[in-house]
């Protein structure tokens, strides 16, 4: 946990040299490095973190062993056939715990004092998120004792069942932060909803909602609490919880970065055979001109753009997760239905291709006479191209079925990091085949 404790985009240590000389008082105090930054600062520089970093290896590793892309060169190549070790995943814990969770705290504390609460609701928001995808992926983490500084160089790890109830809690605060006044500073620098708290709302109500769906399997209460989120949430794709990066060398998107200097990786042949045999309209716009690899089109790719929206809650999505939580509960076909196509229809749409919908779901494969628990998490896997929740929604359910690239399993998480274990004794020992706890598929 070193990391957490030592490193920090606003912890800057400052030393002062104290006179009698009143003069003198301010004269090693350094304008550039100060010892506390605003909440309007902090903000966009969590969510770029938040939407960078769950764009890289999140996206790439784990959208890789759901065989949407596939590792093709050098260290890539290792990954895409399970072989990863430790080391591989410090940099992604470190970069979630100290530039997402350790400013959401910071940015809270400071805002809860000022009294700012949708700054305070808005953190809450993006760390419920944060701490969703971690437990996710590594099961238990330290939290309750992750942030203690010197004070504790070994903090406990927490559980999975305990992660998920702050989850929701966060997400609950943060929804009433928002819903009450600004404490006189209105939210700016927010670069996902640019101030629409009734957005930030939103949000966190389909946020529940990913996180009700993962822990569907430990009781069916949990698919009833995730449609009940969902009605809250989002109306259509323009309310979706997501971010833009820019056109610029600097600003560019994490993938369209990946592809441009490094093209280890390319188009999966699982996904492709599957999108050819359904004549799926979006395989062109995925596949990056059916090269071999991402670099040969790393300026052209139609997915992976320069300025590439990270989505990290969407309607598409949310219409996917209610028709499976309706199959779970018992729901009626005409409501399975309706959410099945509804998801569908805002994926061709948000990929431009509006009029070959109807042509698209006029075949059989696709609108058959009952829509079964496969049928959605085929196309929610089709239309959620690259992004990390495919994996969750594989682990859960065993859909689509996939034959290992190696051996006679798919990692089903991911290593701790070797930082922890090395200075940590309280990191558990896994392997990549061990399950997180609400995966009992």
């Amino acid at each position: 946990m070193k990391n957490i404790i030592y490193k920090g985009l606003f912890l800057s240590l400052l030393s002062f040299a104290i006179s009698c000389e009143p003069f003198l008082e301010e004269t090693n105090e350094n304008p550039n490095d100060p010892t506390e930054v605003s909440s309007a600062a902090i903000l966009p520089t969590i969510q770029l973190a938040l939407a960078y970093n769950y764009n890289a290896n999140f996206s790439r590793v784990s959208c890789m062993w759901v065989q949407q892309i596939e590792g093709l060169d050098r260290q890539w190549a290792g990954f895409n056939s399970y072989t990863t070790i430790a080391s591989d995943r410090s940099t992604d814990w470190s970069n979630f715990y100290v530039d997402v969770l350790q400013n959401s705290d910071i940015m809270i504390e400071q805002s809860s004092i000022a009294g700012y609460n949708h700054y305070v609701g808005a953190g809450q928001i993006l760390k419920a998120f944060s701490l969703m995808v971690m437990t996710d992926y590594w099961n238990d983490i330290p939290y309750t004792e992750a942030f203690s500084g010197i004070e504790n160089l070994q903090p406990a790890y927490d559980s999975q069942a305990s992660i998920y109830t702050e989850i929701h809690s966060l997400l609950a605060s943060g929804r009433n932060n928002l819903a009450s006044s600004d404490g006189g500073l209105a939210l700016s620098g927010d670069l996902i909803y640019f101030g629409d708290t009734s957005a930030w709302i939103k949000a966190a109500h389909a946020i529940d909602a990913k996180a009700y769906l993962h822990e569907g399997l430990l009781s069916t209460d949990n698919y009833t609490a995730a449609l009940a989120s969902i009605e809250n949430a989002f109306d259509s794709s323009a309310d979706d919880f997501n971010f833009a990066f820019g056109t610029g060398a600097a600003t560019a998107s994490p993938w369209y970065q990946f592809n441009r200097d490094r093209g280890d990786i390319g188009f999966s042949p699982t996904m492709n055979a599957v999108m050819v045999d359904l004549n799926d309209p979006r395989k062109d716009i995925y596949d990056g001109d059916n090269e071999s690899t991402f670099l040969i089109e790393y300026d052209t790719h139609e997915f992976f753009t320069i300025d590439q929206t990270v989505d990290l809650a969407t309607y598409t999505e949310l219409m996917f997760a209610k028709a499976e939580c309706l199959i779970a509960t018992g729901g009626t076909q005409a409501d399975i239905s309706e959410a099945y196509f509804a998801g569908i229809e805002s994926s061709f749409s948000s990929l431009g291709l509006d009029t070959e919908y109807t042509t698209y779901i006029a075949q059989s494969e696709v609108s058959p006479a009952s829509i079964t628990l496969e049928n959605v998490i085929t196309q929610k896997w089709l239309a959620l191209y690259a992004n990390p929740e495919t994996y969750s929604d594989w682990r859960r359910t065993g859909l689509p079925s996939l034959t290992p690239v190696s051996g006679s399993a798919i990692p089903t998480r991911f290593l701790y990091p070797q930082t922890e274990l090395d200075l940590n004794t309280n990191t558990p020992t896994v392997t990549l085949f061990e399950k997180v706890d609400w995966d009992t598929n």
